[in-house]
């Protein structure tokens, strides 16, 4: 973080919500959806975008990355997109003075700040499979040679909804790399009109741009420095643990709803995406309710749901209610060994 100038969480506080406003003027009707993909980019994660066709997803993301100050790359997946078409390629290039040949790397649209996946579930396994390595160490390998990506990095992919013709199914080590999973819904009827008033008239809105790359980072940094007492810390363990079907401190519940549960990420989520919401709320500490608040976006895509659950209609949106309301009640005390080892922090509370 060197030459990177720290933020106050009060300046955070307002950073958060003047962006949150500017995108807003654009975007309307999705309050929620702005507000939690912030807290994935503060929290330093990655986003799926999930939505029925035509909610303005490639809009949301493009006045994010403006308003963000951030260099921004679109890349629309199809079933020929090839690997190099995402990280780039070699190509052999002579000299010809000295005759020399030598390979030299071209950088491809994911060195960007802000990367836009469109469609991720339109390409086939190899070509989503290309993005692992560049998810998780935020990097890309070309021929044994390392290239790093411009920091911040923010992956955010959208994917279809509907099981329709050439939609490929994303694997689970892919999708756990996402810190969240949110769903864009319908707007309002208010909103909708307002939104139908906005584009189809002669007045076009536009958003400012508020901050850049070296605020993101210094706001990410900020984020990661904001204290958590431990029951809170307990309250997030207990909810990802107790999904775990066979698991000792998994739910009794779980065997019959949840195949696979949720990784230590989904727990590194809460935590990380709860100390964004706690200073976005002009917090210093995070309680039990930040957590909630993210649950759902942080848990729903590490949660498969048994095929006779989803026949009696219980949903990820179900289970996850059920894992909330028994992290209320078995939430591990302060003595815990998960606990024991952790630092003193001031001036928390629930």
């Amino acid at each position: 973080m060197s030459g990177i100038k720290p933020v106050e969480p009060k300046e955070f506080h307002d950073t958060f919500h003047r962006i949150r406003e500017e995108i807003s003027r654009v975007v309307v009707g999705q309050d929620r959806v702005i507000e939690h993909m912030l807290a994935a980019i503060f929290a330093g994660g990655h986003v799926l975008l999930r939505g029925m066709p035509g909610l303005g997803r490639t809009l949301l993301v493009k006045t994010l990355a403006h308003v963000l100050g951030l260099e921004y790359r679109r890349i629309q997946f199809t079933p020929d997109l090839l690997p190099t078409d995402i990280i780039g390629t070699e190509v052999l290039e002579s000299n010809a003075s000295t005759g020399e040949r030598y390979f030299r790397f071209f950088k491809g649209p994911v060195f960007a700040n802000l990367v836009l996946a469109d469609e991720i579930n339109r390409s086939p396994t190899r070509t989503q499979n290309t993005l692992l390595e560049v998810m998780q160490e935020r990097q890309v390998t070309v021929g044994g040679q390392t290239y790093f990506l411009p920091k911040p990095f923010v992956m955010i992919a959208t994917e279809n909804s509907q099981d329709t013709e050439g939609v490929f199914h994303l694997g689970e080590a892919q999708v756990d790399r996402f810190l969240m999973m949110i769903e864009q819904e319908y707007p309002g009827g208010r909103e909708e009109k307002q939104m139908v008033l906005q584009t189809t008239g002669t007045h076009r809105a536009e958003a400012k741009t508020v901050a850049g790359p070296e605020l993101v980072l210094a706001m990410q940094a900020l984020a990661r420095e904001v204290p958590v007492v431990p029951s809170v810390r307990d309250f997030a363990l207990a909810l990802v643990r107790g999904s775990r079907p066979g698991e000792e401190d998994g739910i009794p519940e779980a065997a019959g709803l949840i195949r696979l549960g949720a990784s230590p990420r989904a727990a590194q989520a809460l935590l990380l995406a709860g100390k964004v919401i706690a200073l976005a709320r002009g917090r210093r500490h995070v309680t039990k309710q930040d957590i909630v608040e993210v649950a759902r976006p942080v848990m729903s895509h590490r949660l498969l749901v048994d095929y006779r659950a989803q026949a009696e209609g219980r949903d990820a949106r179900r289970v996850l209610d059920t894992l909330i309301a028994n992290a209320r009640r078995r939430s591990v005390p302060r003595t815990s060994v998960w606990t024991r080892e952790l630092l003193p922090v001031e001036g928390g509370r629930d």
